[in-house]
């Protein structure tokens, strides 16, 4: 009996330490293919992708355009891409994957891994748990972001509007992915979301007491929703955000380490800078 007891403790060690190994050479595989991966250049039809769907990218320039690049291809590599309902193409994942490189541009190497998994449907859906229709949902119990792609096309094709689900979605898994452990987590400076925090508490309470307000009323719903919202203003009518609401605007630049703002002003500038000269 007690060799048989012996035997079961080494068998139980020995099972241990290949569960353990296997864990971590998957994860150095995983961690080994997308830095590979990423050294490729994205193939020129993803590019012509981006710069067709994407304003973000059709902006950027020279190095910040290889960053984008770069980033994309290691969300495509790193994401599990699982269609509902529809033929998942490359067209799709490349502009989904294009939505979270803007929505992560700022920081280094954030892909937000617990977010494996990305579920495209064809348009609205019904949500089992709480039987409303949706067009996006991140789920971080699975580690699953859902999109209608009918929407996500829908918040490309009027880049001006603050209305984007793709932009909205992303930054909900980037709010959740910042507390979640996983090695890349606390991305975000505590000091700036607490500030955040407080900035949006009171916008939000604006909101909800029917004042005056320059945000949509669902970002009132609570602190996620007023996030993902202003992160769609921010992208999308980043002059008008600053103006309407400076302090609030400033918070988010710091917070996500971007700013679309003065990268819209100074266009302007240059634009109108010939025109001075002739005067």
């Amino acid at each position: 009996m007690e060799i048989l007891l012996k035997a079961l403790v080494i068998l139980v060690f020995v099972l241990s330490g290949v569960a353990f190994l296997f864990k971590f050479s998957k994860e150095l595989m995983d961690a080994v293919g997308i830095a590979t991966y990423g050294l490729v250049r994205l193939s020129k039809a993803h590019r012509s992708t981006l710069e067709q769907w994407n304003p973000f990218y059709k902006n950027l320039e020279g190095p910040g355009r290889k960053q984008f690049d770069r980033r994309v291809k290691e969300i495509l590599y790193e994401k599990d891409w699982v269609g509902k309902g529809i033929a998942v193409t490359w067209e799709m994942k490349v502009r989904i994957a294009g939505a979270m490189a803007q929505v992560t541009f700022g920081f280094d190497d954030l892909l937000l891994l617990h977010f494996k998994r990305i579920f495209i449907l064809p348009g609205e859906f019904t949500n089992p748990r709480t039987g409303q229709r949706q067009v996006g949902e991140v789920i971080a119990g699975r580690g699953a972001i859902v999109l209608s792609w009918a929407n996500f096309e829908q918040g490309y094709a009027k880049p001006d509007d603050a209305h984007n689900v793709g932009l909205h979605e992303m930054a909900h898994a980037l709010w959740l992915g910042n507390g979640i452990d996983t090695g890349e987590d606390h991305f975000m400076d505590a000091a700036t979301l607490q500030h955040w925090q407080e900035l949006a508490q009171g916008e939000i309470d604006r909101i909800n007491d029917h004042a005056g307000h320059y945000f949509r009323k669902y970002a009132g719903t609570n602190q996620a929703e007023f996030f993902a919202v202003a992160v769609e203003y921010f992208f999308e009518q980043p002059v008008a955000f600053k103006e309407a609401l400076p302090e609030v605007y400033g918070c988010l630049s710091r917070l996500l380490r971007q700013d679309p703002a003065a990268k819209v002003e100074t266009s302007l500038q240059a634009a109108l800078q010939p025109l001075v000269g002739d005067r």
